[in-house]
């Protein structure tokens, strides 16, 4: 049944799955950074400092290590970034769930109005028919 609010009501729904949606990408975004961060600390540990060799190869080694920390670190800052984003956006979730669940609770209030109020009616017609009824069968003895 249609009321004023049920526009409304599918309004809110849509925000709240697009909510969802958005939830649920953050939280594939931060299983990625988490892979992206276990598989940098993989290559840190499989860096081998050089046993011999020239200087050079030396710095190659240290700056190989010093790149894929720098590359930790912002993985890590991105994810903290993630992390935020996810609290955020759990909060618009409560805020729009609330939302929704006000103007599902008028929608169905207006609802039952209606069908009691049809109810009645219907009940005020059968009485008015029960009464014609009758009269005829009085009017039809007498």
């Amino acid at each position: 049944m249609k009321t004023k609010f049920s526009a409304i009501v599918d309004l809110r729904k849509k925000d709240m799955q697009k909510c969802e949606r958005e939830i649920m990408q953050n939280e594939n975004r931060i299983a990625d950074k988490h892979s992206q961060i276990a598989h940098l600390n993989q290559s840190f540990e499989k860096l081998q400092i050089p046993q011999n060799g020239s200087f050079d190869c030396f710095q190659a080694f240290e700056i190989s290590k010093r790149a894929i920390l720098y590359e930790i670190e912002i993985a890590m800052q991105e994810l903290q970034d993630l992390q935020n984003t996810k609290s955020a956006l759990q909060e618009r979730y409560k805020h729009l769930n609330i939302e929704y669940e006000k103007i599902k609770f008028l929608d169905k209030k207006v609802q039952d109005e209606v069908i009691k109020e049809l109810k009645y009616r219907e009940k005020i017609e059968s009485d008015e028919i029960a009464t014609m009824l009758y009269n005829n069968t009085l009017g039809g003895i007498v």
